[in-house]
């Protein structure tokens, strides 16, 4: 009973490091717009054939990833390989498979993770003096999920937020960092539409035009987020929405 009491605590001792080990973060990128199924560790991740995945909230180290790639008439092959994801690092990866050669997976960057941002309370006077104190509940606004939060971002906080959001290659890396950091936050309509200008995608830059609209402080200036949308139908659709909600 003697020799097993250390070996339960160096078991405990490991279980308690990986389980407070800080997740991580991926992507999967087909090239040229190659579609793939994925399961992760046996566990799958898509439904259906994909070009893009983003993966959040994984424990660092190894992992065994299958894929799954369609050709066409119900074929497919599968392949599979391990991958290594650094603690405190984003890993974004290219699945290849070209004419001749077998399937292979390439990493293409490993960008740290941005640190939250944080707000701090009881430190006197807020950022914009206009916008009401936590707390204060606009009629017109009442509290629900399109409300905006009290806290605003100073200038400084919206640029170290851009550029976290920037050093992301994909859409949906960079869409992940904003609702992360803008889920107890607001910002200005002039900071919404530099963050969804980021954007590569139209229908993702629709998307986060919807979502900020609840997180704006001034939302007499949200016609400035339409200078954003490339296509005056994609105006349309998000004005429609902002109209339902008011």
């Amino acid at each position: 009973m003697k020799r097993m009491l250390p070996l339960l605590l160096c078991s405990l001792l490991l279980v308690l490091g990986v389980a407070q080990a800080a997740p991580v973060t991926a992507s999967i990128t087909g090239e040229q717009g190659l579609a793939f199924r994925l399961s992760l560790d046996g566990q799958p991740v898509s439904r259906g054939a994909r070009p893009q995945i983003y993966l959040d909230q994984l424990r660092p180290g190894y992992h065994w990833a299958d894929f799954y790639i369609p050709v066409g008439r119900g074929r497919g092959f599968n392949y599979r390989t391990q991958i290594f994801l650094a603690e405190g690092f984003e890993t974004n990866f290219i699945l290849l498979a070209r004419p001749g050669f077998p399937p292979a997976l390439r990493t293409v960057s490993t960008v740290p993770l941005a640190p939250p941002v944080v707000s701090y309370p009881n430190q006197g006077q807020y950022p914009n003096p206009g916008y009401p104190a936590p707390g204060y509940q606009n009629p017109r606004y009442p509290t629900d999920e399109y409300s905006a939060p009290a806290y605003q971002l100073s200038p400084a906080e919206v640029d170290n937020l851009l550029q976290a959001i920037q050093r992301r290659p994909f859409d949906d890396a960079r869409m992940g960092i904003m609702h992360d950091a803008l889920r107890e936050s607001v910002i200005t309509s002039q900071d919404a539409r530099r963050f969804i200008q980021c954007l590569s995608f139209d229908a993702n830059r629709i998307e986060t035009a919807k979502y900020l609209y609840s997180r704006v402080a001034d939302r007499h200036n949200f016609y400035q987020v339409y200078d954003a949308l490339v296509f005056p139908s994609s105006i349309r659709e998000v004005q429609e929405y902002v109209h339902s909600i008011r």
